[in-house]
């Protein structure tokens, strides 16, 4: 026989969480939780379960963001990678489980960037084998 809190918390918790991150799915993947530091937006990219949310980041080319990355993996550490044909704009940042990460970027030239994670674990498959990639797309005003 279950516990009564387990199955209470199986009954209504449970579905409550999933309800919550179904109806925000669509707000982060639309960039609509974007919070404005000063003049500096900030844009939030989640890592978690191999995968970017949101998939697509789009920046406008000479105007910096800070961009907060939250590993939502308790345990799994994460990586924020971007290589560009110049070094001078390569990304690699590092994401403990369960932290977040603030930076500031000076966006690339106007193009489109693979994001991915680089991270991986001794005889598996990298994140990024996974299917850990995103895209960060730079535009001019």
């Amino acid at each position: 026989m279950k516990h009564p809190f387990c199955h209470a918390m199986q009954s209504t918790i449970m579905p409550a969480i999933l309800l919550m991150s179904l109806l925000l799915a669509p707000l982060v993947s639309a960039g609509w939780l974007y919070a404005d530091q000063g003049d500096i937006k900030v844009i939030e990219v989640q890592l978690r379960d191999y995968r970017f949310i949101p998939q697509e980041v789009q920046l406008i080319a000479d105007q910096p963001v800070i961009l907060r990355l939250v590993n939502t993996d308790s345990i799994t550490p994460h990586n924020f990678t971007m290589k560009a044909a110049s070094s001078a704009a390569d990304i690699n940042v590092d994401v403990p489980g369960g932290e977040s990460i603030d930076f500031q970027l000076e966006p690339p030239p106007a193009g489109r960037y693979t994001l991915f994670c680089a991270n991986k674990f001794m005889f598996m498959k990298s994140h990024h084998e996974k299917g850990m990639e995103g895209t960060l797309v730079v535009v001019t005003e």
